[in-house]
């Protein structure tokens, strides 16, 4: 092997060295910046607030005196509906900041599906509430006579 064909072999050995260092480096740097995304997100009365952490972390719920006067119901709907718009908003500045390392590859599209998923409404059939059965009696085999 020449000393020419060695310096070429070199070359390419550094250059992909310096490929991998680049995208360790800004693998590094995303990471941090997922890190630290919040989103925060008021209701649109501004009775309900929350800060949502990347992987739907609920990190703060704030509630107004104005909250405190709704009825149990609606304080839950608006707090579902705060909550969701927060996930929303944080799932959207996951995207973005994971667009430069892995935007326009099966990854990126993975991890969009995963998101969109998430966010869907879950589809939940109203079941009849279950009875509660007594328990068995031991010492009688047709159930206890004091009911």
């Amino acid at each position: 092997m020449s000393s020419a064909e060695l310096g070429a072999g070199q070359q390419r050995l550094d250059d992909y060295m310096r490929r991998v260092n680049d995208i360790q480096r800004r693998a590094e740097e995303t990471q941090a910046q997922l890190k630290a995304l919040r989103a925060d997100v008021s209701s649109p009365d501004r009775s309900v607030a929350v800060r949502m952490a990347p992987g739907g972390r609920l990190e703060k719920l704030s509630l107004t005196p104005a909250a405190m006067r709704m009825s149990h119901d609606q304080l839950a709907a608006l707090i579902t509906e705060t909550v969701s718009r927060a996930h929303a908003a944080v799932a959207g500045q996951m995207e973005a900041t994971m667009q430069p390392l892995i935007g326009g590859t099966p990854a990126m599209d993975f991890l969009r599906d995963q998101v969109t998923a998430a966010q869907a409404p879950e589809e939940t059939e109203e079941q009849p509430p279950r009875q509660q059965q007594r328990p068995r009696d031991d010492d009688e085999p047709f159930g206890t006579i004091y009911r």
